[in-house]
């Protein structure tokens, strides 16, 4: 909201003996429409990849050693749709990362880890992601709003910011 400049015009009538004031401008709230993004709920995942071995019984190391392509893309993006780029550039601004639609690498992947307990795992590439819920508000000329959507959204991390760990 802002408020209109204008000059400030005070009228005072003096009709029977009472003084009517007219509001100034200047005092009136004028709003400008539009929409705005509400956000909340924001914290770091690790979000499982397309990166891993292949399952093995407890007990197992599983080494994995393979040069391959890891992917990892946004959900939430249907309900958003062409918002979703505000969306990211604005999430990105509040949190210590940056997030995109998606998340891809071609590297050589080498890393070992030991399937524990009593169920099976596979070694699993993890990518960092920003999860939060986001609002889409319409702003009405007559200062009334209106929430477009409400939709709950995980983001891959722009860089290449990985861990490993057993996916059981």
């Amino acid at each position: 909201m802002r408020k209109a400049a204008v000059s400030l015009t005070v009228a005072a009538l003096t009709v029977s003996g009472l003084v009517a004031t007219a509001v100034p401008a200047s005092a009136r709230t004028i709003c400008d429409g539009g929409y705005s993004y509400k956000f909340s709920n924001e914290s770091t995942v690790w979000e499982p990849t397309n990166v891993h071995s292949d399952w093995a019984q407890p007990g197992i190391t599983i080494t994995y050693n393979k040069t391959t392509t890891g992917t990892w893309s946004a959900t939430g993006t249907a309900t958003v749709g062409a918002d979703a780029g505000v969306i990211f550039a604005k999430v990105s601004t509040q949190l210590s990362f940056s997030v995109g639609r998606q998340w891809s690498k071609t590297d050589s992947w080498s890393y070992s880890g030991t399937v524990r307990g009593n169920q099976r795992g596979r070694l699993m590439m993890y990518h960092k992601a920003a999860s939060f819920t986001v609002s889409k508000i319409e702003q009405y000329t007559n200062c009334r709003t209106s929430t477009v959507y409400t939709t709950h959204m995980t983001a891959p991390a722009a860089e290449n910011d990985n861990t490993w760990g057993i996916q059981y």
